[in-house]
């Protein structure tokens, strides 16, 4: 036993090995949905699924889907874009003469606050399951939110067509089916431009002579012709929910805004 003296200094210190408890989420078609502690510091997609006991019978891996949080470091490099997105913007007006639109620039600050402090990860759960510790077997962190769909055997049409609609997916079919079912094409489609949204949040052009990349519960998209290579507001807001960098979302908000 060591007697202390006046002005001793005791110092007691965190065992290296300590961490403190960080939990990841999992809902959907797997047998127990909650919050799941992680165990190891390299805790895995494929180590929650197992911890949850699995999917069941209706779960669609393919289609999984994981929306995580940002880390204060991506909050301020969303804001350190916006914000020179906003002097460049400032820049080109006095370079042209233009007046500068405190309306315009202020709307890519407002971006911000409706992107939320998430984003969507584009993952493959199928992969993940089949090898662990694979590459698609991603290490999650604190916060990370999964969700497991039902399987789908719908494709959905939307975007410049004559008629929005979702109809069964048909194995084999090439686009021109789908938008057949959908009316055709509306007067300003950018027919070469047509995309696929698939369920677990990744994008993908579609080779319009092959079904190949039509899934099940994809989402068909025809854009719009763009006027001098500009992008519609929606197609902007498209690309900031689907997850892209914070240089592609500033580089499309400047070009619709100038």
């Amino acid at each position: 036993t060591c007697v202390l003296m006046p002005f001793d200094v005791v110092v007691v210190r965190k065992s290296p090995a300590y961490n403190e408890q960080q939990t990841v989420h999992i809902e959907g078609c797997v047998n127990f949905e909650g919050d799941y502690a992680m165990s190891t510091k390299n805790y895995r997609l494929s180590d929650l699924v197992k911890s949850a006991g699995g999917l069941t019978n209706l779960g669609y891996a393919k289609g999984a889907r994981l929306t995580r949080k940002m880390t204060e470091e991506e909050k301020l490099q969303r804001e350190n874009s916006l914000r020179a997105a906003q002097i460049q913007m400032y820049e080109e007006a006095m370079q042209s003469e233009k007046r500068y639109d405190m309306a315009q620039s202020d709307s890519l600050m407002s971006l911000k606050l409706d992107m939320g402090d998430t984003y969507p990860m584009s993952i493959n759960l199928e992969a993940a399951i089949e090898e662990p510790g694979g590459v698609a077997d991603i290490v999650l962190r604190e916060g990370d939110f999964v969700v497991v769909p039902q399987f789908s055997n719908t494709v959905k049409v939307s975007g410049e067509v004559v008629y929005p609609v979702s109809m069964g997916y048909v194995k084999g079919k090439a686009l021109s089916h789908y938008i057949k079912r959908a009316g055709g094409y509306g007067s300003r489609a950018n027919k070469k431009g047509a995309y696929a949204i698939y369920m677990n949040g990744s994008a993908e052009k579609i080779n319009r002579r092959s079904g190949k990349d039509i899934e099940p519960g994809c989402e068909i998209v025809i854009p719009t012709k763009k006027q001098r290579n500009k992008m519609t507001t929606g197609e902007i807001m498209a690309i900031s929910s689907g997850g892209a960098s914070l240089a592609s979302v500033v580089v499309a908000l400047i070009s619709i805004l100038k």
